[in-house]
């Protein structure tokens, strides 16, 4: 039997027998790898669409801005300038009262940078340049009701990333280095100055913050990776308060903080509430168990102060 040369979209060299009915082999990951980076990437916005040149391109490529008339820069939240206008948000949704709209608002804000982040390293091990220098975002009066956009499609890869000779591609030795860089720009330059900014503005406790952004990170891995246990806990851990989330063994997200949307007229208890249990409780035991939360992050914002 004789077997003939051929060569598939991505340039790899395989076999097809000659005889009816001969298949292809099915590439390996690093095949199958080089056949997607060879694809078109389609931006996911309404006529808006990404030229396939001949360097492959990052993940959140998708995501740059080209005119950002429209947008607000991340700085000027981290700066403390905007940071009325992400809190008002909640409010005119929902009606989400103060201390509320402010949890709501980094809940949203932070899932929002999660998306970007968890489908680029699960799908390429790649970390996007999520600083605020670098983010942008609009807000939405509908679902998503925040936006996120990126100045440059700055990324941190390995060297084994076929896109490690793209420009803005930071060529770092391992993923441990690369935790590093996410560490150093999404959180020390991006959520610490935020959350700095709203702590001292806004009467609210760190730690109920930081188990919002905790929670992005799990249900945006939980969204996307078949590790997403993994995964989770090993972003959430490089938060300044560890362990406020995760993804369990049966891939649901658990949480150690609250949201507060029971206190919006508009909304109610999140199915996962850390205020309810998986046995049913009375809408009276609730009440009592929300207004704890209220009293201990009010006392917890004082302790800050």
């Amino acid at each position: 039997m004789r077997a003939a040369l051929r060569f598939n979209r991505a340039g790899v060299k395989v076999e097809r027998s000659t005889v009816r009915g001969g298949r292809t082999p099915a590439l390996n990951q690093s095949d199958a790898a080089r056949v997607y980076r060879a694809m078109p990437i389609q931006s996911p916005y309404p006529d808006e669409s990404l030229s396939c040149d001949t360097r492959p391109q990052f993940i959140v490529n998708p995501l740059i801005v080209t005119d950002p008339s429209n947008w607000i820069p991340a700085t000027e939240l981290t700066s403390g300038a905007c940071l009325d206008v992400l809190f008002e948000l909640p409010y005119r949704l929902w009606a989400a009262p103060p201390h509320a709209a402010v949890t709501l608002a980094w809940k949203t804000y932070t899932y929002r940078l999660a998306q970007p982040l968890a489908a680029a390293w699960t799908m390429a091990r790649e970390i996007p340049l999520l600083s605020a220098d670098n983010v942008m975002f609009q807000l939405l009066p509908n679902q998503p009701y925040i936006s996120i956009g990126l100045r440059r499609a700055t990324t941190a890869v390995l060297p084994t990333s076929a896109s490690r000779r793209s420009d803005g591609a930071v060529v770092l030795p391992d993923e441990e280095r690369q935790l590093d860089f996410l560490r150093s720009t999404l959180i020390e330059e991006h959520l610490v100055p935020l959350m700095r900014n709203t702590t001292a503005t806004r009467k609210i406790g760190e730690r109920t913050l930081w188990g919002q952004a905790a929670a992005a990170f799990a249900y945006a891995f939980a969204d996307i990776s078949v590790t997403a246990a993994a995964d989770a806990n090993r972003f959430t851990a490089l938060l300044p308060v560890p362990g406020l989330a995760g993804v369990g063994e049966d891939d649901t997200v658990w949480r150690d903080t609250c949201c507060l949307a029971f206190a919006s007229p508009a909304l109610t208890a999140c199915r996962d509430c850390v205020t309810v249990s998986r046995a049913r409780r009375s809408p009276r035991r609730l009440v009592g168990q929300a207004a704890r939360i209220l009293h201990r992050e009010s006392r917890a914002h004082d302790h800050d102060c």
